[in-house]
């Protein structure tokens, strides 16, 4: 099994690569290299995202008991 790269890793790489994407284009890169700077990009960051999806992460917390913490008046507590 390939050893895989913590989350923190995945979520630079991708911000890198779609940062040198637009920098080609600020910089005005060959067309077919922002075509392919563009596909490495739409890449990273659906691999983030999955990355993002299948973390182990957990929480005690709950949607119910935190929603609108910083309003009082529209808290659901779900137990209405």
């Amino acid at each position: 099994m390939r050893p895989m790269l913590n989350l923190q890793s995945v979520i630079a790489v991708a911000a890198g690569v779609v940062l040198v994407y637009l920098g080609g284009i600020v910089v005005e890169l060959p067309l077919e290299w922002v075509f392919a700077l563009h596909g490495l990009a739409t890449g990273t960051t659906v691999w983030m995202v999955v990355r993002i999806l299948k973390d182990p992460y957990s929480t005690e917390k709950t949607f119910d008991d935190y929603f609108y913490q910083d309003r009082p008046d529209l808290r659901r507590s779900g137990r209405e």
